[in-house]
């Protein structure tokens, strides 16, 4: 049976992931505030390696890998935190960096791993060896048999190991379909064996890659240095590999190498890791991002990403202001560290969600998606359409096909004859990763083709899309299409009618003078602003903040807007008195 376009489950899915609080969770992403080591006020720190001005961790990283991929330097790096404070987080997003812009992808390899695969490997040989033939051994792998590298590379990949080794053993490598059981014991066995140094061999394989390639990078992102305390003897082997392997940078490539390293660990153990040797030390000294736990305005921005999703997705339902009002009371505990917080703060949403939402279906949307869809659909085929054979078919809702219920569907006709489609899928709440994924599969079933010709089209439509789902999109060839609510429909949980209902910060008991801070416009919100202490300057960027997301809580807003504690004041008592809203 067809999926029910208006019973989707992805908001429940959401909350599950977020309640796990583990690893990367695309969804609730925020834009960490980063300044220098020992100036004032909040935020992680760290210093930039390129010395450009860097305000946040995403500009952070991405600066990491202008620096490195664009521009060819060598760039080293520690992350420390406290547990649950973000640092595995950080590694996985700068990972899903790599792969967001094309010229990335097919020009580096990528190595992510935790230390504590090292200590489930056998043999009699110290810790780094091991470490180097694991890091040597993934290298290999990522060269031999990621289909993203030309084939050229590959090509270099066999060569050198021939140099090295017997023909039948470059083949069995070469065939390999499985790393941990196929590849890394031959290649092991094969190195330690041929006798060479791996230094040496490491720092040859870069050059001779960068021989054809001169910008291809290579990453390697590890994990878990926690996990070597208990071994005293393997920590003194890992800094000594990473001492050496930094110095040998330095003097055989001048620091001009395409090469990027991230060692991540909790802040006492990083530091230990550093203090150990003073040469190393000295020599990593704008090489630490150091995370803090979560600032409350952090935890403030990571709940206005859940609740925004809970409102587009539920407002309107006669249950929502009761479990709105709920939601609102939820306590902020701001020594939580993040992991804490996420656990916690969506344990309690889910609950509620779970109490008036489990049978009911998210919102369709309440914006003009079809007219969105039939306009982006002529703009694209316009070459088409400029001829008298092509026309374009009337836009459906909920167009079933291969079992899936598409929001909008469109055909380009020649002749009476499709000859291409358009796909849409909207929204009415800040785009989820489980769409795309779900979108995607659709998209596959229906053997969608972005590369035929006219080309088949595809969009998604909501009022926003985090930063890193929207290069994926791109990647994808799906578009994103901005476009907020109209207004909220209204019904009971089970079976939406027509039936008015309060929003959460304007309700029946407000005043019809309550200025919307959402909607007014600028002579309006000056209105609003009087006597606050808040600048025309600062009303002209809240109504640019408005093209991107729209406001549900005041902390939200004063983040945003960097109020002082005085203005936050008098903008409650205002929303206290029913002079404004959201």
């Amino acid at each position: 049976m067809p999926e029910d376009a208006g019973k989707k489950k992805f908001i429940k899915d959401f909350l599950q992931q977020v309640k796990g609080g583990e690893g990367f969770i695309e969804d609730i992403w925020i834009e960490r505030v980063v300044r220098p080591p020992g100036s004032d006020g909040e935020g992680s720190t760290a210093l930039s390696l390129s010395m450009r001005s860097i305000s946040n961790i995403t500009q952070l990283l991405e600066d990491d890998l202008r620096y490195t991929f664009d521009e060819g330097y060598f760039a080293f790096r520690f992350v420390a935190a406290a547990l649950g404070s973000g640092k595995t987080s950080l590694l996985t997003y700068l990972h899903e960096l790599t792969k967001t812009q094309r010229n990335y992808r097919s020009l580096s390899l990528v190595v992510r791993f935790p230390l504590s695969d090292l200590l489930r490997v056998g043999g009699d040989h110290n810790f780094g060896i091991k470490l180097y033939c694991y890091i040597l051994a993934h290298t290999f792998w990522e060269l031999l048999h990621n289909q993203n590298l030309s084939p050229s590379v590959k090509e270099v990949a066999k060569r050198i190991l021939s140099d090295l080794l017997e023909r039948s053993r470059v083949a069995e490598l070469e065939s390999a379909k499985n790393f941990k059981i196929q590849f890394y014991p031959k290649f092991n066995k094969y190195l330690v064996d041929s006798g060479v140094s791996f230094e040496d061999f490491f720092f040859y394989v870069i050059s001779e890659v960068a021989a054809l390639e001169p910008a291809f990078t290579f990453v390697y992102l590890t994990d878990e240095l926690d996990h070597l305390q208990e071994y005293p003897n393997y920590i003194l082997d890992t800094r000594s590999l990473f001492k050496a392997l930094i110095k040998g940078v330095r003097q055989q490539f001048n620091s001009k190498v395409n090469l990027l390293i991230y060692l991540v660990g909790t802040t006492d153990n990083v530091k230990g890791f550093i203090a150990g040797d003073i040469i190393l030390e000295s020599i990593v000294d704008r090489a630490v991002i150091n995370l803090h736990k979560g600032y409350s305005n952090e935890l403030e921005m990571i709940r206005a990403k859940i609740d925004e999703r809970i409102q587009g997705a539920y407002q309107g339902y006669n249950n929502f202001a009761k479990a709105w009002e709920e939601i609102k009371n939820i306590p902020l505990n701001p020594t939580n560290n993040l992991r804490k917080f996420c656990q916690d703060y969506a344990s309690s949403v889910l609950e509620i969600h779970e109490r008036y939402f489990s049978e009911a279906p998210e919102q369709l949307f309440e914006g003009n998606a079809r007219e969105l869809v039939e306009a982006q659909s002529r703009t694209k085929w316009a070459s088409y359409l400029s001829k008298s054979a092509y026309t374009l078919s009337a836009v459906s809702t909920t167009t079933v096909l291969s079992g899936h219920a598409f929001d909008c569907y469109v055909e380009l006709l020649h002749n009476g004859t499709s000859v291409a489609r358009a796909f849409g899928e909207a929204k009415n709440y800040e785009l989820l990763s489980g769409h795309l994924q779900t979108f995607e599969k659709w998209l596959s079933d229906v053997n969608f083709k972005s590369n035929a010709n006219p080309p088949e089209l595809a969009f998604m439509i909501a009022p926003s899309c985090p930063s890193l789902l929207h290069r994926k999109l791109e990647l994808k060839n799906i578009q994103f299409i901005e476009s907020k609510k109209v207004s909220p429909i209204s019904a009971s949980a089970s079976t939406p009618t027509p039936t008015p209902t309060p929003t959460p910060d304007s309700t029946s008991a407000s005043p019809p003078t309550a200025i919307n801070i959402n909607k007014a416009d600028k002579d309006r919100l000056i209105v609003a602003f009087k006597g606050t202490g808040v600048k025309q300057t600062t009303i002209d960027k809240l109504i640019n903040l408005r093209q991107r997301k729209s406001y549900i809580r005041l902390e939200s807003l004063a983040s945003d807007l960097k109020f002082t504690d005085a203005v936050r004041k008098k903008l409650q008592e205002k929303l206290n008195k029913a002079e404004i809203c959201f």
